[in-house]
């Protein structure tokens, strides 16, 4: 089973889109995917199974004790071959509450641990550098980065960049960066092909480039992955990608 981390500390880059768009990317190649709202904002958990979850992840992780539930407990299917670990504001909570708990970076991996049947785990990570990400970090095996054609978010990747060597080097040294996915790109623009360039001169490679469009957004709000037009076949073009990562679990994809 191997676990990926949809993450960037910038909020509004399209994590949640990526993270819904892979996940059914993969089942349909026959896959069995968990996915993991480990967002406060629960914007994944909200548009799939709507407010009234049930139990959701914090009650998994705890807080400055330990989760009442375990992950097998908190789990909603979806569709076939793909479930949700629903996500709240309660996970706020949690991470105020981790800062006084011994081991508390690999709380999410241990819970992780007790599970089986999926072949692979997509977290959809909250816009933080804080210790709810550091748990997402130490349990995966690779970690995505959404972006979007901006001067501030190409700076806000190079911080995160760093952060990440930081839980290599400190927590997590197996972890790989898969890749940026760069979201809403419109080649009519100057400006975001200029930035597209600086991002392809960096040391992390280049997944997929995501058209803008709003239909992106309207399906993700409707907890639907887009099926259709050039947005699909760019998404088709990221699964692809991450199947063959999976297949070869090699650092290159």
């Amino acid at each position: 089973m191997k676990v990926i981390a949809i993450a960037n500390q910038k909020g509004g880059v399209g994590k949640t889109t990526v993270t819904l768009n892979l996940a059914t990317g993969l089942t349909n190649l026959g896959r069995r995917v968990l996915m993991i709202d480990l967002d406060s904002q629960a914007s994944l958990t909200l548009s799939t199974v709507g407010e009234s979850s049930g139990s959701c992840i914090a009650e998994v992780i705890g807080a400055t004790q330990p989760g009442t539930r375990s992950l097998k407990e908190v789990i909603r299917p979806i569709s076939e071959g793909l479930d949700l670990a629903p996500g709240g504001t309660t996970l706020a909570i949690s991470e105020i509450g981790l800062i006084t708990r011994l081991g508390r970076e690999n709380i999410l991996k241990k819970a992780l641990a007790e599970i089986s049947g999926y072949d692979s785990v997509l977290i959809d990570c909250g816009p933080t550098l804080g210790l709810l990400i550091e748990n997402a970090l130490c349990a995966a095996d690779g970690v995505i980065i959404p972006s979007l054609p901006t001067q501030l978010d190409l700076r806000g990747v190079n911080t995160f960049q760093e952060s990440l060597s930081d839980v290599r080097s400190e927590l997590n040294p197996d972890l790989e960066i898969l890749g940026l996915v760069i979201n809403q790109f419109d080649w009519r623009f100057i400006l975001h092909k200029a930035i597209l360039e600086e991002f392809q001169a960096g040391s992390i490679p280049i997944l997929a480039v995501i058209g803008r469009s709003v239909l992106a957004a309207s399906t993700v709000g409707k907890g639907q992955p887009i099926t259709r037009g050039k947005l699909a076949d760019q998404f088709d073009e990221l699964t692809l990608k991450v199947e063959h990562w999976l297949n070869d679990g090699s650092n290159r994809i």
